[in-house]
């Protein structure tokens, strides 16, 4: 089979396993994952950044001391731990992710404490963005105003439907700042319907190297 044979069925593969792609999300009170998802792995920050090579933040400048930068990126409420920050000062990065490697996440949650309309978060499922809402719709969610007050915390959670998963995550803010903690993921298990289609490209692949015949090949009998 010629690459390009090879190439355009990996292709055409991977627009069917991106089929259906959509991410729904919830606000839940607390500072953990509940419920169905109570299970989750959690990122604490406290030693910085993990070193799971499953979950993969890009920049460690985004994690705050313990108490954070007062008037600029305060912890969310009762968070007396090191926290997750994106913002414009204090050497904050204005925007910073993380990626999932395998199959990627099915499930991603974190706290956050006071909302902003410019606090923007932006989910991707490979290297589409199926998702991305502010400040005033997390704010929404969890039926509080996105008006930058301090006392005000949630767990944000965000749940894939069937068709697609979360390959990204990336936080971004325009001014100060972006403040969440206890990050959560639980990683995506492939559907049956997942592993039908590897196995039926598969198929294809060894049927067409099969077929494929040189050109100077002769016979002899």
């Amino acid at each position: 089979m010629s690459l390009s044979k090879t190439l355009l069925a990996l292709a055409l593969t991977g627009a069917a396993l991106s089929a259906h792609a959509g991410i729904t999300y919830s606000a839940t009170s607390g500072n953990l994952p509940t419920g169905a998802v109570a299970a989750a792995t959690v990122i604490t920050f406290d030693a910085g950044l993990p070193t799971s090579s499953f979950a993969q933040y890009d920049n460690p400048a985004a994690v705050m001391p313990i108490g954070g930068h007062a008037g600029t990126s305060a912890p969310p409420p009762g968070d007396a731990t090191r926290f997750f920050s994106v913002g414009i000062s204090d050497n904050q990065p204005g925007s910073s992710s993380v990626s999932f490697s395998g199959f990627g996440a099915s499930y991603f949650g974190f706290y956050m404490g006071s909302p902003d309309n410019y606090n923007v978060v932006t989910l991707f499922s490979g290297s589409t963005p199926v998702l991305q809402i502010n400040g005033t719709d997390m704010a929404n969610a969890a039926s509080m105003m996105a008006d930058g007050n301090q006392s005000h915390g949630f767990y944000m959670n965000f749940n894939t439907t069937a068709g697609t998963t979360i390959s990204r995550v990336t936080f971004s803010s325009t001014s100060n700042a972006f403040e969440t903690d206890n990050h959560a993921y639980i990683a995506a298990v492939p559907e049956p319907e997942t592993y039908a289609m590897l196995l039926t490209g598969l198929g294809l692949v060894g049927f067409a190297s099969r077929r494929r015949r040189p050109a100077n090949e002769e016979c002899f009998y």
